[in-house]
């Protein structure tokens, strides 16, 4: 066979096969030792039949295109692998019918991975954010435990900012009603936004058993455009007001919050002091490597097929499915309630799946430039990793080739960090392998959004509750 292959600016190949009769006459010789043996002819036993008697019996042209489509497959296989190539999709066949005793030509199409064009990545550097404490954030933090373990204690007095009141409200806007509810709490602030905007100024002053009506304006940005700048009417009767009791900062607190862990403040300060210092340090390193790979791909130069975007985003909808399905929600429940066709949010997330597409390409190449492997040593490291953190992975050929994939890119990624960053002085070690590739995925969650678009879905069906 006469094989060439043409790479396109269009991230396609283009597989150009001739092929004499010669050897189409030996691709249908292989074609009938493997088909007589499953084909039954009386007289004969599977495999011994003559190949006249099974030409009668399934069509010469049969065996013919049989040992055709055994070459075209070959063919296709070697181009592949000798060019390097990683096709998207399954080939477009453009294959005419064969005339019995003359040369044939055919060719296949395909969508392909083109590699990226690395910048100088090597000539990079980033220097290191220190990480340092402030006593205003551990006064936030202390601030912060304190309000956890608050106490409401029933008052005989009008309401007042920072109270919590027990209300039954009633709220329309023209004809519409929009919320009727019973018994419900609010704590009253100075800073509420969204539907509810201009009501707590109006209870502030307001004494259990009084009722009052009255009216605001709902925020002209608000998510549903039928209400948004309409007067909304209140109807609000309160059945009880709770002044908010904070415990004392001291040595008692610490034990109650750590439950017996600290016996002082001192103590507490301390542990609370080195935790935020260690998020700092951690966010100062996670940015650092975004930083990193960012400037890498702003470097590079790419050519992408739209095949392998539409790929990403099917990727990206089946993790969000899954999540959303543990917060027992299915996506077009999810849809319905963000007003949204599937192509509409499909088209939404095409820009941050070219992103993860390029971040994928470059690490790939940076793997393959700087020799990057993953050994099995390393693979079953990992997945023992996974089970003893209560994860375990199935052991499927997909999962620990998708597994190998996932590692090699964030070996690629701590091999960029060595080359353009000084050594990490607060590092007490290098992370194990197992470490980096959990956190690498962690990360990679972080990257899809799928805890925003998470809070997203619960604040639409909160809203939802509201109106109905």
């Amino acid at each position: 066979m006469k094989v060439s292959v043409e790479k396109l600016p269009t991230s396609e190949a283009v597989v150009d096969v001739e092929i004499s009769w010669e050897e189409m006459e030996k691709a249908s010789d292989k074609a009938y030792r493997k088909l007589v043996k499953q084909v039954d002819i009386q007289g004969f036993r599977r495999g011994k039949a003559p190949r006249t008697l099974l030409e009668r019996r399934v069509g010469k042209e049969y065996i013919y295109q049989e040992g055709l489509d055994d070459l075209i497959s070959e063919a296709y296989r070697n181009a592949m692998r000798e060019h390097e190539l990683t096709p998207i999709t399954q080939p477009k066949l453009d294959a005419p019918t064969f005339e019995m005793g003359q040369p044939y030509h055919f060719s296949l199409t395909v969508p392909v991975v083109t590699p990226v064009e690395l910048g100088d990545y090597r000539a990079l550097h980033f220097e290191r954010d220190e990480a340092e404490i402030t006593s205003e954030e551990l006064d936030k933090e202390l601030e912060r435990l304190r309000d956890s373990q608050v106490e409401w204690k029933e008052v005989e007095r009008a309401a007042d900012y920072k109270d919590r009141v027990t209300v039954d409200l009633k709220l329309t806007a023209g004809e519409k009603q929009i919320s009727d509810l019973k018994d419900n709490p609010f704590e009253l602030t100075d800073e509420r936004s969204g539907l509810f905007t201009g009501m707590d100024e109006q209870v502030v002053g307001m004494r259990a058993g009084e009722t009052k009506t009255f009216s605001t304006t709902i925020p002209t940005d608000y998510s549903k455009e039928d209400l948004a700048g309409q007067q909304a009417d209140y109807t609000v009767t309160v059945h009880k007001v709770e002044e908010k009791h904070v415990p004392d900062l001291d040595d008692a607190f610490a034990v109650k919050v750590s439950d017996g862990q600290y016996e002082s403040v001192e103590d507490l300060s301390k542990a609370l002091s080195d935790n935020i210092l260690e998020n700092k340090k951690r966010t100062i390193r996670n940015e650092l490597r975004e930083k990193v790979i960012n400037t890498v791909i702003e470097q590079s130069q790419f050519t992408i097929h739209p095949l392998l975007i539409d790929e990403e985003v099917d990727e990206m909808i089946h993790q969000f499915t899954h999540m959303l399905e543990q917060q027992r929600l299915s996506f077009d429940q999810y849809l319905l309630m963000m007003r949204k066709s599937k192509d509409e949010y499909k088209q939404e997330l095409r820009p941050d799946a070219e992103s993860r597409v390029k971040r994928q390409l470059v690490l790939e190449e940076v793997a393959r430039k700087e020799a990057i492997d993953v050994t099995p040593e390393e693979l079953e490291a990992l997945l023992n990793a996974y089970a003893q953190m209560g994860q375990p992975l199935p052991r499927t050929e997909a999962q620990v080739r998708a597994l190998a994939v996932s590692y090699r890119r964030e070996k690629a990624l701590t091999r960029l960090m060595e080359l353009t960053t000084d050594p990490d002085p607060d590092e007490e070690g290098e992370e194990t392998a197992e470490e980096q590739a959990v956190e690498a995925n962690a990360e990679e969650a972080a990257r899809v959004g799928e805890s925003s678009a998470a809070e997203e879905a619960n604040d639409e069906a909160q809203k939802s509750e509201a109106v109905e």
